[in-house]
């Protein structure tokens, strides 16, 4: 089982990895999306990719609390990585910046918890 949960999570990280790369691949968005909303689209797939770090790095299933602090800590750490590559595609806003600052406080925030509880 544990085997299936790791190729599972490659298979969720590399489609969430090509879908923050190039999000109108399921669907084309309207001609009036500027730069900064191309980005929020992008971190929508972020998801994906914190799910796919989640099941391939996460060897505990035992303990919820630990399961569910490293769950977030992967959820954050897929959007902050799908906000980081909408920076190098669409451009650098100040507005993403601070979205981005909050994300990092978050993960550093999950990962303390993780450690207090490891």
């Amino acid at each position: 089982m544990n085997v299936v949960l790791k190729i599972l999570g490659i298979l969720f990280f590399i489609a969430g990895f090509v879908l923050t790369l190039k999000p109108d691949l399921l669907g084309k968005f309207s001609s009036s999306i500027d730069a900064y909303q191309m980005i929020e689209k992008r971190v929508r797939w972020g998801l994906l990719v914190g799910l796919g770090l989640f099941l391939v790095f996460n060897s505990n299933w035992n303990s919820w609390g630990l399961g569910i602090t490293a769950f977030l800590f992967a959820i954050t750490l897929g959007i902050i990585i799908s906000r980081l590559a909408g920076f190098i595609k669409d451009g650098f806003f100040i507005q993403q910046l601070w979205w981005l600052l909050i994300e990092l406080f978050a993960l550093l925030l999950f990962g303390f918890l993780y450690w207090k509880q490891k």
